[in-house]
């Protein structure tokens, strides 16, 4: 607006100079004549300048380089695309696939992946496959790191994830974790992976953030999922979804496949990611925590503005543990070692946090009961159910 405004003020200047002979007069400083100046000796550019200083608030000029950008994420790209690698799995007996995988940590020699878990099942079955091979790419030439130097240190089909352990002389980066709780929607998203093989190895494609924490209805998997319009097909499983600034905002899992729809796809946030491997991969397991109420998914069932409204407690989950009760509206939620409550708005961003979070831990939950806020004391998550 200001750069309407300014332009606005030059042509009338303008054309005010044009129908006579204009002078222009500094304002009057104590003990000296104001001097006098010709404004049609004056530049454009001078004009421009001139206006600016007399402007009561400050001027910008603001102008998108996008040569500058596409350099930035082209030397991102480079950065990052062989931290990506390929991952196929076989059972000896002709099933198998391929995929995509993430090294995100290294000591010595022995590098660690992220994967899909369907990746390495991708029948469904629950033990292993007899073959692991990692394949990477350098001077666009394949080499495979075979079953002999692979291990897998862990699987989990709710959340989708597992960890492969390789070993290799060859030097391979590692991926930086971002805070999935600062993506925000329209941010750029851009993908790495396989799709439809190794024959499209390390395909880069790009596109924005579109949702945050979706639990898909009719998915399988217990995971608040980034939702994206970046393009993938199947060999892009398991792989990488970066930021403009090169850290991992989330591993690539799923997309819709329906003919009314178009570049609907999803990935597992960074910070589920992180919290999974790092049980995957230390303890061979990741087990859910349980928090044990009800609520309606999005829909503001106490007329809240936001947050989620308690419909029922279990007895014996954590809450149960707590004074909540029905009809209690849920607006925070605080580990013991945290410095403040995470504000929580929906039903979906509580289940993440609580998924984000171990068994055992000490959390607390701020809520609002008859207009006032209230806050539990702290108390254990409890063992999911289902992994009892």
């Amino acid at each position: 607006m200001k750069k309407l405004m300014l332009v606005f003020a030059l042509i009338m200047m303008t054309l005010t100079l044009s129908a006579c002979d204009f002078l222009f007069i500094e304002e009057e400083t104590q003990n000296e004549d104001p001097p006098i100046y010709n404004v049609n000796e004056f530049t454009r550019q001078e004009l421009i300048d001139l206006v600016e200083s007399l402007m009561e608030e400050s001027y910008h000029r603001v102008e998108y380089d996008l040569e500058s950008f596409e350099a930035a994420a082209v030397e991102m790209i480079e950065s990052r695309r062989d931290s990506v690698v390929g991952v196929s799995a076989s059972s000896g007996f002709g099933s198998g696939g391929t995929g995509s995988g993430v090294i995100y940590h290294k000591e010595g020699n022995e590098y660690y992946v992220v994967t899909n878990h369907h990746v390495l099942q991708p029948d469904g079955s629950t033990g292993p496959h007899s073959n692991i091979e990692i394949v990477y790419e350098r001077n666009g030439m394949r080499y495979t790191i075979d079953n002999n130097n692979t291990e897998i240190l862990g699987l989990n089909a709710t959340t989708d994830l597992a960890v492969i352990r390789f070993t290799s002389n060859e030097n391979f980066p590692t991926v930086d974790f971002a805070d999935s709780y600062d993506i925000k929607i329209g941010q750029f998203a851009y993908a790495i992976g396989n799709p439809l093989g190794y024959s499209y190895f390390g395909s880069v494609t790009m596109g924005i953030i579109s949702g945050l924490a979706r639990f898909v209805p009719g998915s399988q998997y217990e995971v608040p999922f980034l939702q994206h319009d970046v393009a993938i097909s199947p060999g892009n499983s398991g792989g990488a979804l970066f930021n403009i600034n090169g850290e991992l905002i989330g591993i690539n899992n799923m997309k819709i496949v329906d003919d009314a729809t178009t570049n609907i796809g999803f990935a597992i946030p960074s910070n589920t990611v992180a919290r999974v491997v790092d049980a995957l991969q230390n303890e061979g397991e990741f087990i859910r925590p349980f928090f044990g109420i009800s609520a309606a998914e999005g829909v503001a069932a106490c007329g809240q503005d936001s947050g989620v409204c308690v419909s029922s407690i279990n007895p014996d989950g954590t809450a149960g543990q707590t004074s909540l009760e029905e009809g209690d509206v849920i607006v925070g939620f605080k580990l013991e070692e945290w410095d403040d409550y995470q504000e929580i708005l929906n039903f979906n961003e509580l289940r993440e946090a609580i998924l984000n979070s171990k068994v055992g831990a000490n959390v607390s939950i701020r809520y609002i009961r008859d207009n006032y806020v209230y806050e539990t004391s702290y108390v254990e998550l409890v063992v999911h159910p289902d992994d009892r």
